[in-house]
C-alpha cells in the first residue's frame, strides 16, 4: 500500500501543505519542522512523486552533468564523485553524455536538462572560452560550473593544475638526462591537454632537450599504442615518453615492449592522472596524480556558493608527483646490461637444440 502525504503529515504533526513544501525543496520551512517531516518520511518509507513535482513547477533536486563518454577514466571518476557530493546535499544527478566537441549538441543537452527543471549544471567536456561564455549567456537563469575550459574564461570553473603537473613530469625525465623525448598529448580541443603540453615544452626548452616527435592521442590506450608504434616505425630514437593520460601510457608500455625496448632501462615513461590501475601496469607507472575527489567537491560547492558575486569563481587544484618503476634512474650500466641480456637471448635462440 502506498504511503500518502496525509499519513506523513499526521505522523509529523504538520499540515499536508508543509509536507509538500519540504518534499519540493522550499526554503520557507523551519529547520525543526523540516526534520520532523523528513523523519516521518523515513519511518513510513514515503517516496515523493517526482513527476507530480515537475508538473507542479517544483524545483528539481538534481544536478545536471554534461560530460564526455564515461568509459574514460578521469570522466568516470569525476562523475562518481559528483554523485557522492550531490547525495550529501540530498540531490541526485542527471547525466547527459555528449560524444563529440559540438556546441550545438551541448546546447541541446542543456535544454534537455532545463526541461527537467534542473537549475545546476556541471559541464565536464572541452569548450573554448567563447563557447563557455556563450552557453552561460544563452541560459542566464541556470547555474554552471565548467571543468575543461581555458582558465581566462569568464565563467565559474574548477581544474587541476595541469601545467605545473606536466612541468613536474618533464623535470623527472630531464634530471635523469632523458633528453630525446616522445610527447603523446590528449585531444587538441581540450584545455587540460593544451596546458599539459605547455608544461612539458616549458621544461624541455629550458633544458635544451629534443622533442623527437609530438603526436596527438584521444585519451585511450589504443591511441598510445598506435602512436608509439608509428613513432618507432619512423625511426624515432627516444629515451623518454611523456604521456597526457595513464590510459594512453598503458598502450605506450605495450608498444615499447613489443619493440624490445625495456622500461625504464632504455626508455622511461610517465603518465598523468594516477588511475587506480596505474600502480599495477608493468612496470608500475610513474604519473601525475589529479585529486579527482577535490575537483568534484569544489565543483559542486561552487554551484551552491554565493550567487550575488558579479565575478566568476575559479579554483585550481594542486597535482602530485607519484614516482614508480617506469621512471627509475637512468644509468649507462643498466642500459648496457639490458643490451647484453637481449644479445645473449638472441644467441640462445639461434643455437640448435
Amino acid at each position: 500500500m502506498n504511503v500518502t502525504f496525509k499519513q506523513v503529515a499526521e505522523l509529523a504533526g504538520v499540515s499536508t501543505q508543509t509536507v509538500s513544501r519540504v518534499t519540493n525543496g522550499a526554503s520557507n520551512v523551519a529547520q525543526d519542522t523540516r526534520d520532523k517531516v523528513n523523519a516521518a518520511i523515513e519511518q513510513l518509507g514515503y517516496v515523493p512523486n517526482k513527476g507530480a513535482q515537475l508538473l507542479s513547477g517544483a524545483k528539481s533536486m538534481v544536478i545536471g552533468l554534461i560530460t564526455l563518454d564515461v568509459s574514460l577514466h578521469g570522466i568516470s571518476i569525476i562523475a562518481n564523485n559528483i554523485r557522492k557530493q550531490a547525495k550529501l546535499r540530498d540531490y541526485g544527478i542527471a547525466l547527459s553524455v555528449v560524444d563529440e566537441h559540438a556546441f550545438d549538441k551541448i546546447v541541446e543537452a542543456t535544454r534537455e536538462l532545463k526541461s527537467q527543471r534542473i537549475e545546476y549544471i556541471i559541464v565536464n567536456l572541452p569548450l573554448t572560452k567563447v563557447e563557455a561564455e556563450q552557453l552561460v549567456m544563452l541560459f542566464a537563469d541556470l547555474h554552471f560550473v565548467f571543468i575543461d575550459v581555458p582558465y581566462d574564461s569568464q565563467v565559474n570553473l574548477v581544474s587541476a593544475a595541469h601545467q605545473q603537473g606536466a612541468a613536474d613530469a618533464a623535470s623527472i625525465m630531464l634530471k635523469q638526462q632523458r633528453n630525446r623525448l616522445l610527447l603523446i598529448t590528449g585531444p587538441s580541443d581540450s584545455s587540460a591537454s593544451q596546458l599539459r603540453l605547455q608544461g612539458w615544452l616549458e621544461q624541455i626548452h629550458q633544458h635544451q632537450a629534443t622533442v623527437v616527435a609530438q603526436l596527438e592521442g584521444d585519451w585511450l590506450a589504443s591511441s598510445g599504442y598506435q602512436l608509439t608504434r608509428e613513432a618507432l616505425a619512423n625511426g624515432a630514437n627516444i629515451n623518454g615518453v611523456l604521456v597526457a593520460s595513464d590510459q594512453m601510457a598503458l598502450g605506450v608500455l605495450r608498444a615499447l615492449h613489443e619493440q624490445g625496448l625495456s622500461v625504464p632501462q632504455q626508455v622511461a615513461v610517465i603518465g598523468f592522472d594516477d588511475s587506480a590501475d596505474s600502480a599495477y601496469f608493468y612496470p608500475p607507472l610513474s604519473t601525475i596524480k589529479q585529486d579527482f575527489a577535490q575537483i568534484s567537491e569544489q565543483a559542486v560547492a561552487m554551484l551552491f556558493s554565493d550567487e550575488s558575486s558579479p565575478r566568476p569563481t575559479k579554483a585550481s587544484i594542486a597535482t602530485q608527483v607519484v614516482e614508480r618503476q617506469s621512471t627509475q634512474v637512468f644509468t649507462e650500466s643498466s642500459y648496457q646490461k639490458s643490451n647484453i641480456e637481449q644479445l645473449l637471448q638472441q644467441i640462445k635462440n639461434a643455437l640448435p637444440d
